[in-house]
């Protein structure tokens, strides 16, 4: 059954010498916990599974380290490849968690509880918890792969009397999760068939004769259907609005769109009507959440009560329920109604029954439950320190399954089944350490890796690409995760982006040893993930919420926000031209492209015509090559005003690099899961260069996640398996 969010009523680099070690300094101070109770540390023998950057050390305990030169060795037997460097990166007993953990949905069947969601720093890691004795005991669910991509994240689940089924999304668009008992479940591709460039799913319920699904492509509404949750139909959805949520009871589907307006259909799609539900109680505006349960559909709309006395009344809040055994008649069911009641925050359903939570005026929040929508029953109010915020519920056969977030990633609790909250650390397989290099940037004769470790935002930097100094500076550590996602160099010295928090990161630095943070010029939410240096000066780009966020600057003290075309969309990397500056995105899961002349002012230009988001760029003067979802390349000769689309045999591409001889691209082949470069002058034809050293191909899975140019050669960051790994190489 759809577990839906409540929706809110309107009111230049060196040579590298072959065989010459690289050194590694010592950090200039230890990295610090995040701030507040709750801090996660980690057991001895967890394994990391993140990228490490070629030109970083996560120095364990302030010792140097010494890595060897795989370029032209250092492999497995005598094979050239790259270097292992899981000792360089050795974890220590005690280290505070910096990957970001998140749990989208939750559905509950019998006793068998299932979230869905991810765990990211630099790519995404699909991941799926269960729990077969009704939440009280949880693991890491069996996943087998068949056709699906490894940063693939599963974001919507249903369950059914037969089967599983969950939803999301990859590199390669809509992605497949299905499962007999919830437990055990296989990984697949969405299909070309049923699932477009663009689609966004939204939601997913269990039928009676197999599953239902909806979402967009472009604005427009879509419905998905499917006997087993495998094998997927299109149709479009013909209603008003975008559909945001699906509740099924029996064959008959009833649809929330982005207004709160219900629209039903009982012939898998074929025809809609609009589904009223009456105003009772003191109810008013829009539905705000919907779902099944026993006995039919529920919806809730928000309320307000008079109260006190004529000469002094008092107005309260509260949750008005209805209830409909066919989505065609509604009638009202229930009401939540306490005197700290502040509004509805998620409603969800199961075999069990309904759950509701409720924010109070005190700052916790009601964790609620009903077997029937009439009788409503409180289970625990939840604390809000740390950040928590729920925002997910579905009934277990005792108690409420809860999830949301707090500072140190994703909130999971299950109140009435289960006492105090649900540590994924003690979950195999659920946490690992935060040791991630997002990019690697050059600029005045330095090279810097940034990124994050243990959960603070971190830099390195080399002048000779030997010896790595780990930066400091009163930027590099505060309260929550924090990571840098991208920097920049100029005359000034350079900008580092990222996110703190749900909240933009902006430090700056004169020559990379010492970073300082700086006040964003407006909003609190949302995160910084691109940065270039061009003749007006110095760009960041973002995103908040469903808004792109573009700020520049002349000297790296004063920023302003940038105005234009900035409604709707959202930036994900910026990159100069000879006379202005051109950023990438996207809309509706769709590509996007911005250009400026001067970093203040945005104008949307066409895009090419590439499936899903693009979220790399970079340039060489005028010409451009951007990459995204799957094995699309996206190129423009002209400044960003017009591109060609064009693929190359790819499953997934993960780093780009702008080169004196042109451009690199580095991702994995399709059908393998090896490494391959891709090289062009013009980004017009390219050359696949499939190398075969150790670490590179062979057993496994292995990737290039950061490239930087030394000299005449490459460096490039990656992974085999769970071991990071330093490549070096000639330049393409």
């Amino acid at each position: 059954m759809e577990q839906g969010r409540v929706q809110a009523p309107e009111t230049g680099g060196t040579q590298v010498g072959g065989g010459d070690a690289l050194v590694f300094d010592r950090p200039q101070g230890a990295p610090t916990p995040p701030e507040g109770g709750g801090t996660r540390v980690f057991r001895p023998g967890l394994r990391s599974g993140i990228a490490v950057a070629a030109v970083v050390v996560l120095a364990a305990g302030g010792v140097a380290y010494l890595v060897r030169d795989g370029g032209n060795g250092g492999g497995k037997g005598d094979a050239p490849g790259a270097e292992a460097a899981d000792k360089v990166f050795a974890v220590p007993a005690a280290l505070y968690d910096g990957h970001e953990q998140t749990i989208t949905a939750v559905a509950v069947h019998g006793d068998t509880a299932v979230t869905v969601g991810s765990e990211t720093v630099d790519a995404p890691r699909g991941q799926i918890l269960v729990s077969s004795d009704g939440g009280k005991a949880w693991s890491t669910a069996k996943v087998k792969d068949e056709g699906g991509t490894g940063e693939d994240v599963p974001a919507a689940v249903a369950a059914g009397d037969r089967a599983w089924t969950a939803l999301g999304r990859g590199p390669g668009g809509v992605a497949v999760w299905t499962s007999a008992d919830g437990r055990t479940w296989t990984h697949r591709a969405g299909g070309t068939g049923a699932f477009n460039a663009g689609d966004q799913v939204t939601g997913v319920a269990a039928t009676s004769t197999g599953f239902a699904a909806v979402g967009t492509n472009q604005g427009a509404g879509v419905l998905w259907t499917s006997p087993d949750g495998a094998a997927w139909q299109r149709q479009p959805a013909i209603l008003q609005g975008k559909p945001e949520s699906v509740a099924a009871s029996g064959g008959t589907l009833v649809i929330r769109n982005d207004k709160g307006d219900l629209w039903r259909t009982a012939d898998g799609g074929r025809s809609w009507a609009r589904a009223e539900v009456p105003q009772s109680d003191g109810s008013y505006g829009p539905v705000v959440a919907l779902t099944a349960g026993p006995g039919g559909f529920f919806a809730a709309r928000e309320g307000r009560r008079t109260g006190g006395s004529s000469k002094n009344p008092k107005k309260r809040a509260l949750a008005v329920f209805f209830r409909s055994a066919d989505g065609v008649g509604w009638t009202r069911s229930s009401t939540i109604d306490r005197r700290t009641y502040s509004n509805l925050a998620a409603l969800g359903g199961s075999d069990a029954g309904l759950a509701a939570l409720t924010p109070l005026t005190d700052g916790r929040v009601a964790a609620q439950r009903s077997k029937d929508g009439v009788t409503w029953e409180s289970v625990e109010r939840l604390g809000t320190d740390q950040g928590r915020t729920a925002e997910s519920a579905a009934a277990l056969p005792q108690g409420v399954l809860v999830a949301g977030r707090q500072k140190t990633g994703a909130y999971l609790a299950a109140p009435g089944a289960r006492h105090g909250d649900i540590d994924l650390l003690s979950v195999p397989g659920a946490v690992t350490p935060d040791r991630t290099i997002t990019r690697l940037a050059s600029g005045g004769g330095a090279t810097l890796a940034i990124g994050s470790g243990a959960g603070e935002a971190a830099v390195w930097s080399t002048r000779d690409g030997r010896a790595w100094t780990r930066a400091g500076g009163t930027g590099l550590t505060g309260p929550g995760v924090q990571r840098l996602a991208a920097a920049a160099y100029g005359p000034k010295g350079w900008v580092a982006a990222g996110r703190s928090a749900a909240k933009p990161l902006l430090l700056t630095s004169a020559d990379a040893s010492a970073w300082n943070p700086v006040t964003p010029p407006a909003g609190d939410d949302g995160e910084l993930t691109g940065a270039a240096y061009g003749q007006a000066g110095y760009v960041v780009v973002g995103s908040a919420g469903t808004s792109p966020l573009a700020w520049r600057s002349d000297d790296l003290a004063h920023w302003t926000a940038g105005s234009g075309d900035l409604r709707d969309g959202r930036m994900h990397d910026v990159a100069a031209v000879a006379k202005g500056y051109v950023a990438v995105g996207e809309r509706d899961g769709a590509p996007a492209v911005w250009t400026s002349d001067d970093g203040a002012k945005w104008t949307s230009a066409q895009a090419p015509q590439v499936r899903g988001p693009l979220t790399r760029v970079v340039a060489r003067g005028d010409a451009l090559v951007a990459t995204g979802a799957g094995n699309a390349v996206a190129v423009s000769s002209d400044a960003g005003r017009t591109w060609r689309a064009q693929t190359v045999p790819a499953s997934a591409l993960a780093a780009s690099l702008a080169t004196p001889k042109g451009f690199v691209i580095a991702g994995t082949p399709a059908g393998s899961d090896d490494v391959a470069l891709w090289s062009s002058a013009d980004g017009t034809a390219w050359r696949t260069t499939r190398p075969r050293g150790a670490r590179l191909a062979g057993d496994g899975r292995q990737r290039l996640t950061g490239l930087a140019a030394l000299g005449p050669g490459l460096v490039a960051t990656g992974m085999d398996g769970d071991t990071p790994t330093l490549w070096h190489t000639a330049l393409p």
